[in-house]
């Protein structure tokens, strides 16, 4: 696992000039502000039991079939291990539906519906179109017509985040998805349960 550190030559372009970071800020301050970035957003959905003390940041498509084996393996370290946050950021690269979906999802915190509107999300079997969208909605307890006023009336904020994460992924240098930032360390890819409870705890020992 790469650590952050040494991504610090591209948190320039976090900064409004390229030699803020060497002129204002030492290294840990630079890695602060990113981190903060990474995992701080408004409308960024997060599942953060209390007292966690480990921060997953998840780039993901939900038409990616590893990030759907991600998902269940998210779900099974929750179970043994109470204290990792899980921040969601949604990088739709797969396109089509994919853009609708995460856009979809973005907008069902309004009604308090993320968490299970995802997980319905990242059930559904095979290649998503609107069909399914709908469906997973409908399984969440999503109101539909609620939904798309959401999406039209929360867009900027919606487009804003999407464009964010995008930035981002791509300052970590991320070439897919699922892309992970456990604590300060970088993984390119999925993890089983196994992999992921080995960097929860090498990155809780880090911190």
């Amino acid at each position: 696992m790469k650590k952050l550190a040494l991504l610090l030559g591209a948190l320039c372009v976090l900064c409004s000039s390229p030699a803020a970071i060497a002129q204002s800020d030492d290294e840990a301050a630079a890695i602060a502000r990113f981190r903060n970035a990474l995992r701080e957003a408004p409308l960024v959905p997060k599942d953060a039991p209390e007292g966690f003390d480990v921060t997953i940041v998840e780039f993901f498509d939900y038409q990616c079939g590893y990030c759907k084996k991600q998902h269940i393996a998210f779900q099974q370290l929750a179970k043994s291990d109470p204290r990792v946050r899980i921040v969601y950021r949604d990088w739709p690269i797969f396109g089509g539906e994919s853009n609708f979906a995460a856009r979809a999802a973005l907008a069902s915190q309004f009604q308090g519906r993320h968490d299970a509107f995802h997980d319905a999300l990242m059930r559904h079997p095979g290649k998503l179109d609107r069909a399914g969208i709908k469906a997973a909605a409908r399984q969440a307890g999503v109101d539909w017509e609620r939904l798309t006023a959401d999406i039209a009336k929360h867009e900027s904020k919606i487009e804003a985040v999407l464009a964010q994460s995008d930035r981002q992924a791509r300052i970590l240098g991320l070439q897919g998805t699922p892309g992970l930032v456990i604590g300060d360390f970088l993984v390119p890819g999925a993890l089983d349960l196994d992999a992921l409870r080995d960097a929860v705890a090498e990155a809780r020992s880090a911190s």
